[in-house]
């Protein structure tokens, strides 16, 4: 027994059908996999022809669908699609994200039109595809993916935080303009994560602040999003303890401006061990 005065967050544990975006690789990957271990039924979406037929191997009995996520025609045709042959999508996991590092005043204006449009128009045209269908439907959950961004700002990661603060906005907006149905509303904001975009970034130095701790596996995050899927939470920080003071500390951008040269040294130190 809880609390007293504390409500019992509700629970399900009855399979469910969900598309992630992303999937091919890193988080989205990992989310697939734990989804189907613990009895789910995955559709996963990804612009990666090639690597997506690679997880169907990995992944017997997975659904896949190229999918671009700025491409709202594409979302529409690929969930009348899965649904047509498998039956509805109850949980949304817009998952797909890139990061394209640099200097604000050097990242091409082509750049920053990508991460605007995947991690923020792509996270929008998701649910616009499904929203609707979850709506008349009276059930469905909605999880975006953002990022520890979505609280702090960071050196050389000017756009991206952007998109991320932005993800963070459109989530709990929603969640308000529908508070009164019985849609769930999840924005998972994950620290670093050694992924392929992560390597990325170790190669080019940009952003270092990310490397002042140990980056995760994708699999904890994935297991986080599991959970909430199990039982739906508002905002899930992976991991919790740094997720609130990363959260505290974007209270205070001139405390951040001018801890930063210190940070970053031991992102440059890190990297360099």
């Amino acid at each position: 027994m809880g609390p007293v005065g504390m409500t019992p967050e509700p629970t399900s544990h009855a399979p469910k059908r969900i598309l992630v975006t992303g999937a091919a690789h890193g988080i989205g990957a990992s989310i697939a996999r734990l989804c189907v271990d613990a009895g789910h039924r995955i559709i996963a979406a990804d612009i990666d022809r090639e690597a997506l037929s690679l997880l169907r191997e990995g992944i017997p009995g997975i659904e896949t669908a190229v999918l671009d996520v700025r491409d709202l025609a594409a979302w529409t045709r690929v969930v009348d699609e899965v649904e047509r042959q498998g039956g509805p999508v109850d949980v949304l996991v817009n998952n797909a994200g890139v990061c394209l590092p640099g200097p604000c005043e050097q990242v091409t204006a082509e750049d920053d039109r990508m991460t605007i449009e995947v991690n923020l128009v792509g996270v929008m045209n998701g649910v616009r595809a499904l929203l609707p269908r979850f709506l008349e439907r009276e059930r469905g959950h909605v999880i975006n993916v953002a990022s520890m961004a979505a609280f702090a700002p960071a050196p050389e990661l000017a756009t991206y935080c952007a998109t991320k603060h932005a993800v963070r906005a459109y989530t709990h907006s929603c969640a308000l303009d529908h508070r009164h149905t019985a849609i769930e509303w999840t924005l998972v904001c994950p620290n670093a994560v050694e992924t392929p975009m992560l390597k990325a970034m170790r190669k080019r130095r940009a952003g270092v602040v990310v490397f002042t701790e140990k980056p995760m596996a994708p699999e904890k995050v994935a297991r986080a999003i599991v959970d909430a899927i199990r039982a739906p939470r508002r905002e899930v920080l992976v991991p919790s303890g740094r997720g609130k003071l990363i959260r505290f500390l974007g209270l205070f951008p001139d405390l951040l401006s001018r801890g930063m040269d210190s940070v970053e040294r031991r992102g440059r130190q890190a990297l360099d061990d």
